[in-house]
């Protein structure tokens, strides 16, 4: 397969890039790592007439702490240096976790964390993990600077709300409180190289007590044309003691809340069975790195 014809543009600047996009319009794509973009062009499934690399822009490939103990990730980041970055670790591991599992190595190597979110995929592994951690985006763009919360950003498959000749130029992690942890699970039928048939991500604050949750997030993939949360199973957790019956019911209240489909991966009572078994197991994690402690 060959690449078709296309004008290409690696600007050093955030402004510089918005307005190549904006005057562009729908006949723009940005260029990340390209493992998405480069594929669907190839496949004759995207058609830009120009491509904007963001390569040359710097600041836009680190990982560092905020004020006030949070954590700013830039969209142009590796998977795979996510993965290992030290930062994530503690509260935030789940993040890794789900950046870990995206493709191979060598495509962790190129693919982005800001081009996992803005291509909108519903299986994209490293939404589920930023979204339980109430992960907001920075976009800039021709109207100035946006801050929207991941939660509801994909609207649909390929689908966000990013605005035309709009950036993604940060995802922000508040500070975690104490007692938190997260996690991130995933099914699939090969260790490597497959698309996620059902992921989930959870996150979870303890009460000081460490014995009941006051907080917990649930987000699946590959259940819903987009990253789908499911507050229902959130609120069978939260303010209770965690113990087995709770997760059940949580695990439960997933199932019943997620309409996934058959496709050439899997039947959808397969990826429902495999909702309530995320559930569980992704919260008791997230729960045993919170430092959680059963009743006695």
């Amino acid at each position: 397969m060959i690449l078709p014809r296309f004008d290409y543009e690696a600007p050093t600047t955030v402004e510089q890039a918005a307005a190549l996009l904006a005057q562009a319009g729908a006949e723009a794509a940005v260029l990340a790592g390209g493992t998405d973009l480069l594929v669907k062009m190839k496949r004759g499934a995207a058609h830009p007439r120009l491509v904007v690399s963001l390569r040359r822009i710097e600041g836009l490939d680190r990982v560092e702490p905020t004020d006030g103990g949070g954590l700013r990730i830039g969209p142009l980041v590796p998977m795979e240096r996510l993965a290992r970055s030290p930062l994530l670790s503690g509260p935030w591991v789940g993040v890794a976790e789900g950046a870990g599992s995206v493709g191979g190595p060598l495509i962790r190597n190129r693919a982005t964390i800001g081009g996992n979110i803005v291509n909108g995929r519903p299986c994209a592994d490293g939404v589920p993990p930023l979204t339980v951690l109430g992960a907001t985006l920075r976009l800039e763009g021709p109207d100035g600077t946006r801050v929207v919360d991941l939660d509801g950003f994909i609207t649909g498959p390929g689908r966000t709300s990013i605005r035309a000749g709009e950036v993604l130029t940060a995802i922000d992690l508040p500070a975690p409180p104490p007692g938190s942890g997260s996690a991130y699970l995933k099914i699939t039928r090969r260790a490597a190289m497959e698309v996620t048939i059902v992921g989930c991500g959870a996150s979870v604050e303890l009460d000081p007590d460490r014995r009941t949750v006051r907080k917990a997030r649930l987000v699946f993939t590959s259940v819903a044309p987009v990253p789908l949360r499911v507050k229902e199973a959130e609120r069978e957790v939260e303010g209770r003691a965690p113990d087995d019956s709770v997760l059940r019911a949580a695990g439960a209240a997933a199932r019943r809340a997620t309409k996934p489909i058959d496709d050439q991966r899997a039947p959808a009572e397969f990826r429902s069975e495999m909702v309530d078994v995320l559930a569980r197991r992704a919260l008791r994690l997230a729960l045993d790195r919170a430092g959680w402690r059963a009743q006695r």
